[in-house]
Formats: C-alpha cells, structure tokens, sequence
C-alpha cells in the first residue's frame, strides 16, 4: 500500500511546510499532498491559507522522489484548459511525479467571496463531468474541439507534454450517483477520506459504473486516508490533536486513528480490506514531526507485512 502526507496549507507558513516536505521526501513516503482553497476550511475559516498550485510547484523544486498532488483542484477555479497546462508543466518541473487532482468544487464561502458560480449540486456535477472530460483529452495529448453547456473550445491543445506518458488524474468526492461515474470514465486514482466501511461500499459502486462504462476497474486506484497521531500513550496522542484544535479554532479535535506502531499499522490495513490501494495521512500545524518519523520509520515495516499477509478483496 502506498503511504502519502497531506499538509494543512492553512494557518501555516511557507518555512514550516517547506521542512516537513523535505522530510517527507527523505522519509520515503510515496505521494506530497496540498489542497486548493482560498480560505482556511477547518476551524475559523476566516484565517489564511496558502495557494495550493504555488505549493505544489513549490514542493517539486525541493524534493527529488515523492509523488506531488492535489487534494483537489475544484474545476470552478480555473478553465479546464489552464488547468491541463498547470499540471503539465507540474509534471516538468517535477521531472514526472505530478498527479492532478480534480473534483467538482464545494466551499461557498469562498466561491461567494470571489464571485465564482458555484451552482446546484446538480449544475456542479454536470461542470465537472464536462470540464474532467476536456482535461483527460488535453493531458493526453489530443486537439480537443468541444461545445457544451459550460466550456467552448476550438482545436485546443496542451503543447507542453508531460513527461509521464499518461499523467495521472485523480478524481475526489463520494458522490454515487455522478461523481463516482465521472471517476469511472476519466481517473487513474480516486479518493476519498472515509471510514472502511464507507469506502468498500463506494469502491464496489466504483466498480459498477467502470463496468457501465467500459472501463476495467482495475485501472482505477482508490486512495483513502485519515489523520494519525503515533503515540504509545494515548493520553499523548489526544494532546497533539488538541493543540492542532486550538491552532485552528476548531470546536474539536479531529478524528484521528491513533495508537503504537502495531495498533496504527493494522487500523490502516483495514482499509487495504476494503480495497484501498494508497493512504493518505492528514497533518496540519503545529505539524507532528514525531508521527511523521514513526509512521516511516516504525508503521510503514509492520504495515508492508500485514498487507502481504492480506489477501486482496475480491471484486464486487
């Protein structure tokens, strides 16, 4: 299973991500997580937050191996096409380690804020749908031509070509209905940040709509995650979540998975069951360097050894 870290971009500073990205790189993990919002989104939302497009350029300067991501680019923020373009010269500057990472789009604070159209859920699905569709052809390199409700394009392209031969899109969000058939159509990864349970339930309706639409599912990685504090003493663990709580003004300290080495390794292994193929571990600040180091260091063994124990799920 791979293992990847998401850095809260919110409430930080640039010195203090810049640390914990070199670390992470140094560490091994598989994938560097940022989002993209404009405002703080967990706590007092009305706190700063850095650009996630910046970060993530940012983050291939100073790192050499770890796989660079979104978690994601609402397609309310920028055309589609610019989009494509962003993520490919990403994937230069990185030398061949960007994901995109996509999704529908949510925050109406910030979209009100900015002036942004939103839309119903409904109209959000149908923009996504169209705007995942233009991004796929575009990063693969083909003209595109397209006349739809929300993007017009006449003979685009993408002339700067990843260095991938298939860059990588990852589609976010539970939607069943549309967001999961968008995924089914268009992605390489989905995500989403949900208990085992949930995510076995939505990878099997993942799977259905791969079918519907003519895709091997196994085509697609589903990537769950969560927040965990590695703490021998449990009493520990509490007190870093409560610190992250009262950087960020939140009524509560997250929901973590937390426990030694052994007990973290096999509430992640959990989700391998479910049919989660990558991890990716929440972080936010005051970051937690001693969580970071064990899970590398002390996790990541224990867990490689569970999952080779641990049959794959059959598919559904």
């Amino acid at each position: 299973m791979e293992l990847g870290i998401n850095l809260w971009p919110q409430n930080t500073t640039w010195p203090s991500m810049r640390e914990r990205a070199v670390l992470a790189d140094r560490l091994g993990f598989d994938s560097l997580w940022v989002w993209d919002h404009f405002y703080s989104i967990a706590g007092d939302n009305h706190r700063p937050n850095f650009e996630g497009w910046q970060i993530q350029a940012a983050y291939a300067a100073i790192t050499q191996h770890v796989k660079i991501g979104c978690l994601v680019s609402s397609i309310t923020h920028r055309h589609p096409a610019v989009l494509a373009n962003m993520a490919t010269t990403l994937d230069n500057i990185s030398s061949g380690r960007a994901i995109l990472g996509i999704g529908a789009g949510w925050n109406a604070l910030e979209h009100n804020a900015y002036g942004i159209d939103l839309g119903t859920p409904r109209e959000r699905s149908d923009r996504f749908a169209e705007g995942a569709k233009i991004i796929r052809q575009l990063v693969d390199g083909k003209r595109v031509t397209f006349s739809g409700k929300y993007y017009e394009l006449v003979n685009a392209e993408v002339l700067v070509r990843p260095v991938q031969q298939r860059l990588p899109i990852l589609i976010g969000g539970g939607g069943e209905q549309r967001t999961l058939r968008t995924a089914a159509r268009y992605a390489d990864l989905w995500h989403a940040f949900e208990s085992p349970e949930v995510m076995a339930r939505k990878i099997a309706i993942l799977r259905k709509h791969c079918e519907d639409v003519g895709r091997d599912p196994g085509e697609i990685q589903p990537i769950g995650g969560s927040w965990v504090v590695v703490r021998d003493d449990p009493a520990k663990a509490k007190e870093q979540l409560a610190r992250v709580a009262e950087q960020h003004g939140m009524s509560a300290p997250p929901n973590a998975i937390i426990g030694g080495p052994d007990e973290v390794a096999e509430k992640i292994t959990a989700h391998w069951r479910a049919g989660v193929k990558g991890f990716i571990v929440r972080f936010a600040e005051p970051f937690d360097d001693e969580s970071i180091e064990r899970l590398a260091k002390e996790v990541r063994p224990r867990l490689k050894e569970l999952v080779s124990e641990t049959p794959e799920p059959v598919s559904r």
